[in-house]
């Protein structure tokens, strides 16, 4: 990989990415074929694509949710025609009972990503993850029963109505699979470039999941014309509206590197103008995946982007970390018995400290000091230097390895967030050393450091634990990701999705 000089963040002007610089996309070209300009009106269509994928997805998983809302006011119907052996009026006669597992059920669906359509529900898996969401939903539900009762709901009719939710739930989402996943109507699509950046857009659209189905290339390379290529390249990009109109095909993906001559966007604009839907490759990535390709972006891209909005909010910055402050000092009080048994458990197996620190660096490029549970044995890094933790890693103690994998080593870094040094949501602070080679190996790495670093983040819910270049640059695309798109709803999904993780283990090393 070549070198990044990015790392002159915060004031220095921003560069070209230097990773797969033949993928950067640029907004070099405007309508009237000026280059280094953006108009009006192709940022408008740029939204208005935007907004067409937004549409879009999201009416899939509108039908899960309210076929789950079905099912589960259907199962209080099935409970009580089990228990008392006639039909009974739930919603009326249990009202509130009724409204807060309407609440519950959902919110614990989403913590086990039972509601990302990305995912087969045709599986084991699923019928393992409703089950988890259905108990923890009904444990939920029957405990707030209990604290703050809502008339008669005896437990027998609460233990047929979570078997009954984890039945229909469970089946519902096997039909869905079969009837939604397999039979939902694709779009014919056409992706103008098929170089490395078209072939990564083919790469991600040929998924069984997504909402396009792809026709083939158009290319201005003549040695590309016809080639033995899956899908083929079909033509030139001044042949879109003729191909287009040959083969049906009613969406177009523009993955086009830099320097798109005038006649190329006069192509596009007049297909556009024929109805066909012009969509920019980064934006279906990020709409997708929840990622941004940082190594098909540019400099403008960021910079025309929509998004990025809570940087620009004071009082939202200040709310989150009223939050931060007052949860951070409420799970202190609360955890302190965990706290201590795990240090207890550490210190009882090897010597050397209970708390490990290490510098990491936060917002603005600035260090500071994170407190973790000692996973390893005493100064493990003397003999080995620094790096990242591997998988079974030999370093780690047997207390070190049951607190990595319930995550209780984190613990500790709620002091960070208390000072005011963390987030509970925000991209993972790391370490210097990997600070300075990451900056130069993986364009944009900057950019996660506009915000305060979290102790859970977007991509620690999405990727796996990392520990190569390779991993931290998939992992800042999501960053990036959540620094475009942060919000206070954001960060309520990532907590959720959290708690899933933990549960299921995943990414602990």
């Amino acid at each position: 990989m070549s070198t990044n000089q990015n790392s002159g963040y915060p004031g220095s002007g921003l560069t070209n990415p230097s990773v797969g610089d033949e993928l950067a996309f640029e907004w070099n070209e405007s309508l009237t074929g000026k280059t280094g300009t953006t108009t009006e009106a192709s940022m408008r269509g740029r939204r208005a694509d935007k907004g067409e994928i937004l549409r879009g997805i999201p009416k899939q998983r509108w039908i899960l949710i309210c076929g789950d809302l079905f099912l589960i006011s259907l199962a209080h119907y099935l409970a009580a025609w089990t228990r008392f052996g006639d039909p009974v009026n739930v919603i009326s006669f249990y009202t509130r009972v009724f409204a807060v597992t309407l609440l519950v059920y959902p919110i614990a669906l989403y913590i086990f990503d039972l509601y990302n359509i990305s995912r087969s529900f045709r599986s084991w898996e699923t019928s393992y993850r409703s089950a988890l969401a259905v108990i923890l939903g009904g444990g939920v539900s029957i405990l707030i029963f209990y604290m703050a009762p809502y008339g008669p709901y005896g437990r027998g009719i609460m233990v047929i109505h979570v078997a009954l939710t984890w039945i229909l739930l469970n089946g519902w989402r096997w039909a869905y699979g079969i009837y939604f996943q397999s039979t939902a109507m694709k779009a014919s699509t056409l992706i103008l470039g098929a170089g490395q950046s078209g072939r990564a857009v083919y790469e991600l659209l040929k998924s069984s999941f997504s909402p396009y189905e792809i026709k083939g290339f158009l290319d201005d390379d003549p040695a590309k014309i016809g080639m033995s290529m899956s899908p083929t390249v079909l033509g030139t990009c001044d042949q879109l509206e003729k191909i287009a109109q040959q083969i049906g095909a009613s969406t177009v993906v523009l993955a086009i590197p830099r320097n798109r001559p005038a006649s190329l966007i006069r192509s596009i604009l007049y297909a556009r103008l024929q109805g066909i839907q012009v969509l920019d490759a980064p934006d279906v990535f990020e709409q997708l995946t929840g990622r941004i390709p940082v190594q098909q972006i540019a400099d403008q891209w960021l910079l025309f982007a929509e998004g990025f909005y809570l940087l620009q909010k004071e009082y939202m910055r200040k709310f989150k970390r009223l939050v931060d402050l007052a949860v951070s000092a409420l799970v202190l009080i609360f955890t302190g018995p965990l706290l201590g048994l795990a240090a207890l458990a550490i210190r009882l197996e090897s010597p050397g400290p209970v708390l490990y620190t290490q510098e990491r660096v936060g917002k603005g490029q600035q260090t500071f000091t994170i407190y973790k549970f000692r996973s390893m044995r005493h100064k493990a890094e003397a003999t080995t230097g620094v790096k990242w933790a591997a998988e079974n890693d030999s370093r780690v103690t047997r207390v070190g390895k049951w607190l990595r994998l319930t995550h209780i080593d984190e613990l500790p870094q709620i002091w960070n967030i208390f000072k005011g040094d963390m987030s509970f949501v925000g991209p993972r602070p790391e370490r210097p050393e990997f600070v300075r080679m990451l900056e130069k190996e993986v364009p944009y790495y900057f950019v996660r450091h506009s915000v305060q670093p979290g102790l859970t983040g977007w991509a620690q819910i999405n990727y796996q634990y990392g520990d190569s270049v390779e991993d931290a640059l998939r992992k800042l695309e999501y960053d990036v990701y959540y620094v475009k798109n942060m919000s206070i709803f954001l960060d309520f999904k990532i907590i959720l999705k959290t708690i899933g993780v933990v549960v299921l283990r995943d990414g602990a090393r």
